[in-house]
């Protein structure tokens, strides 16, 4: 599992180019992005194997046997594998093999735009990208309103002010931090209010770049009582009606979210 550039290629260390160099083969998430980082650092292209997303669990399984035998380098366009990028099926599948998985840690958008927001860095937790949609993207957020913490989020630049927009929506106390062009030329890390990110944004031709939003805490439930007990119910009505649709209690729950 090597971790690459978010955008500098200064952050490439001599053991990622070690290990990128003696790999048999490289599976990469996108084959011409990986190609190109390989002719930028200098290191001769191996074999590329295509391990997309959205048939991950088939392309685990033709990579295990080739695991157990050679030199198998993971990597995704940009940052660490399986962090909202294609790998946790074929780490998975490997560490229940008894196949040895080692870790080349590097550059993670996460962790950078956490360490860089100005915002309480625990406890927070990474939420990858949100619905589309603007209806079940404000129904989303709203599960996490309770949390304690920061809320990490990737967005797309062409998405960033709805996301932003539902965020000033389900959280207008809050504040955020933008995290666009992280390690690039253009770097931008942007604290304000969220109705202010929101004006910022709005007044802007366009949004260039790949951006991680994050949200700062917001104050507790007035009644947490209240809110466990709710959960609680929720969660027992859940483990009844699994029983009756023939489901997991997990599917179900998340049912009745969608419900209420």
């Amino acid at each position: 599992m090597v971790a690459t550039p978010i955008g500098n290629l200064e952050e490439v260390s001599p053991r990622v180019r070690r290990v990128l160099g003696e790999a048999s083969v490289i599976a990469a998430e996108d084959t011409r992005v990986t190609r190109k980082l390989l002719g930028a650092l200098g290191i001769p292209c191996p074999e590329l194997f295509s391990y997309r997303g959205h048939d991950e669990a088939q392309r685990a399984e033709r990579l295990l046997d080739r695991v157990a035998a050679e030199s198998v380098v993971l990597v995704s366009d940009a940052g660490t594998p399986a962090v909202s990028d294609p790998g946790q099926q074929l780490v998975r599948l490997c560490l229940k093999q008894g196949l040895p998985v080692q870790i080349v840690s590097g550059p993670s958008a996460v962790a950078a735009a956490v360490s860089g927001s100005g915002l309480a860095p625990v406890p927070f937790q990474f939420l990858g990208f949100p619905p589309r949609k603007a209806g079940p993207l404000r129904q989303w957020l709203r599960r996490f309103g309770s949390y304690p913490g920061s809320l990490v989020l990737f967005e797309a630049p062409v998405r960033t002010l709805a996301t932003v927009r539902a965020l000033a929506e389900v959280f207008p106390d809050r504040e955020v931090t933008m995290c666009r062009e992280l390690t690039k030329l253009h770097e931008e890390l942007l604290l304000l209010p969220v109705a202010d990110l929101l004006a910022d944004l709005q007044a802007r031709e366009r949004i260039r770049g790949e951006v991680v939003l994050v949200v700062g805490p917001g104050e507790a439930p007035a009644d947490e009582g209240k809110a466990a007990a709710e959960l609680g119910n929720l969660k027992q009505i859940a483990a009844a009606l699994a029983e009756r649709w023939g489901c997991t209690k997990r599917e179900a729950y998340q049912r009745l979210l969608a419900l209420e």
